[in-house]
């Protein structure tokens, strides 16, 4: 069976016209300057949340450390540099710990931590650090 001339030349046309579309190279250059942009986007709005994440988390563990201390006292304390903390995701850390005695007994315990995170986008001028910070009071004579 074969197509009426007429046909075949329209099925000719219009496979070389999409052919044609495929190799079409029209529209990369606009394509390079929104991806370049959207990757700043990207990498900023992960640096936000990254930022924001490892503050809650380091006030958590720090605020958790020096409870932890206050209840146990000395024992283990997580306060003591002989002990692994459990620290977030981070290049430095810096932990000052100080235990204030109270005229009635018992102790304040005061812990701060000075974290810095890296560096996701280029937009940021600086390294991100932070400092975060917990309090406790001791009970035990």
């Amino acid at each position: 069976m074969s197509l009426p001339n007429n046909l075949t030349s329209m099925l000719e046309r219009s496979k070389y016209q999409f052919l044609t579309f495929l190799n079409d190279e029209s529209g990369n250059v606009e394509s390079a300057l929104v991806i370049i942009p959207l990757l700043l986007l990207f990498l900023s709005i992960l640096q936000i949340a990254a930022s924001v994440m490892a503050r809650s988390t380091s006030n958590n563990i720090v605020q958790g450390q020096v409870s932890r201390t206050a209840l146990f006292g000395g024992v283990n304390s997580p306060l003591d540099p002989n002990v692994a903390s459990n620290a977030p995701i981070s290049s430095t850390n810096s932990t000052e710990n100080s235990i204030l005695p109270l005229s009635g007994g018992g102790s304040l315990i005061i812990s701060k931590r000075l974290n810095s995170l890296p560096i996701l986008t280029p937009l940021l001028l600086s390294q991100d650090k932070f400092l975060s910070s917990g309090i406790a009071l001791d009970e035990n004579p």
